[in-house]
């Protein structure tokens, strides 16, 4: 387990999904010391219009939430969510549950929120809510952190006993829990602090929980095939923190940086064309199109190399990819779709590895069967993180297969069908012959006779 394992994902309310759907990514029982390697894939099947890309769609926007103080503050989020919002429901409810590695035992949280619309139309956070306990404990009762509704906390973790550090967090969140989350604000207004030295570094569950959220929303990284990519950032610095009290008699040893092993490296999305890099970077960019180009290269056998056509810009250099064969170049815009969406997809592959919290939307859109299949052998072996997709290509099946919790069959009517092994049959099979539950496939040939390849109404 690498620090932070994503365990449930549960949403309520984005495209289509007018009702609650759960996606569980691991076992009930949790052990002292939890072995996730078998768990670390989930392909998610569904036939057009089920709500797969809106569950991935709703992830980006957990993330935004977590991370962003501004999100909400944004008009052109604000009219996406108008967009995606189901309009039956008129409301989006998240909830997640994550264990974190702690010295001598996992803990678990649960994270919930809920966006609705203000009376002005704008869409603001009216629910919010973190809970933790231990994850070995099977009866053990989830202690509230936080909770905030409609703006206001209804309970924080340390204000019964005069805390100095809930006081604060009173105080400096007031009339702004509508517009950002506890965690966002949280960050912006205590860890950036502390972090440059400007205030202490307190030692609770408090503060070790939200910092933990920060970081759960921070190892997050969403790909979707129909928006732009964002460039995400991750902190680097470290925090400490230890629970002291008489319930949890373990130190939690949070961080920003040490408690997670993360390094210093972000999330640099690749483009093909325009990548803006400053100017103390330029050598990270250099070795990171190295080693694009020996990815790229399993794919592409007569690429020589990948070379970088820059343009200065003050601090900046403004970067293009030139791609490098025996007898020509070409600049990796006119490359074709699929060796693209494959440089933009490596860094989020590369943060997988590394123990990141990954969704694709549409994994198998141009790329060949073979590859992804192969792709998906190597992160199930390798990977330290998660990994979790959706695709149509049935290729996989008998590849994921071979983990556990890996193959979600998302039916027409919005509900999950988790598969389960069965003797000797094949996913792959079944689901072509529509024999999954939730998932028949109830087309045939015969019923495009008289609809395609005529030009107008038979005379």
């Amino acid at each position: 387990m690498k620090d932070i394992y994503l365990l449930n994902y549960s949403v309520k309310g984005i495209k289509t999904l007018d009702q609650l759907v759960s996606l569980s990514f691991y076992k009930k029982i949790i052990s002292k010391n939890p072995e996730t390697q078998e768990y670390n894939i989930k392909g998610i099947y569904g036939m057009n219009g089920s709500g797969k890309s809106g569950i991935v769609t709703s992830v980006e926007i957990l993330k935004n939430l977590l991370i962003n103080p501004e999100y909400l503050n944004n008009p052109i989020a604000q009219k996406n969510l108008d967009a995606i919002i189901n309009k039956k429901t008129e409301e989006l409810y998240i909830e997640v549950d994550y264990m974190v590695k702690a010295e001598e035992r996992p803990m678990l949280f649960q994270y919930s929120v809920k966006l609705s619309r203000d009376a002005t139309g704008k869409y603001i956070i009216s629910y919010e809510r973190l809970a933790t306990r231990k994850a070995t404990s099977k009866n053990e009762s989830m202690e509230t952190v936080f909770e905030v509704s409609d703006g206001e906390i209804k309970f924080i973790y340390g204000k019964r006993e005069l805390d100095g550090l809930s006081d604060a967090v009173f105080k400096k969140t007031m009339n702004l829990l509508s517009t950002a989350s506890m965690c966002a604000l949280f960050y912006k207004k205590f860890l950036v602090p502390a972090l440059n030295g400007h205030q202490k570094k307190e030692r609770n569950i408090l503060w070790g929980s939200i910092g933990v959220l920060y970081v759960f929303g921070e190892k997050i990284h969403v790909y979707l095939d129909q928006s732009d990519d964002y460039k995400d950032s991750i902190t680097q610095n470290s925090l400490e923190c230890y629970d002291d009290s008489e319930k949890y008699k373990v130190e939690i040893n949070l961080l920003i940086d040490s408690f997670l092993d993360m390094d210093n490296d972000c999330l640099n999305v690749i483009s093909d064309t325009r990548n803006i890099v400053s100017k103390k970077m330029y050598r990270h960019f250099e070795n990171t199109i190295q080693k694009l180009y020996k990815f790229l290269h399993i794919f592409k056998s007569d690429l020589k190399d990948i070379k970088i056509d820059k343009k200065e810009n003050h601090n900046f250099w403004i970067c293009d990819l030139v791609m490098i064969y025996e007898s020509y170049n070409i600049h990796a815009e006119f490359e074709s779709t699929g060796i693209k969406k494959l440089i933009k997809l490596f860094a989020y592959l590369n943060e997988m590895v590394r123990g990141g919290i990954v969704f694709i939307d549409e994994f198998d859109s141009n790329l060949h069967d073979v590859y992804l299949c192969a792709l998906l052998e190597y992160l199930m072996e390798y990977g330290e993180g998660q990994l979790c997709f959706t695709t149509h290509n049935v290729g996989p099946m008998d590849v994921l297969k071979q983990h556990k919790k890996s193959i979600d069959f998302l039916s027409e009517d919005h509900k999950i069908y988790p598969w389960t092994k069965n003797g000797n049959y094949s996913p792959s099979n079944l689901y072509r012959n529509g024999m999954i539950e939730g998932s028949p496939f109830n087309v045939d040939s015969i019923d495009f006779i008289g609809i395609l390849g005529s030009g107008g109404e038979d005379e």
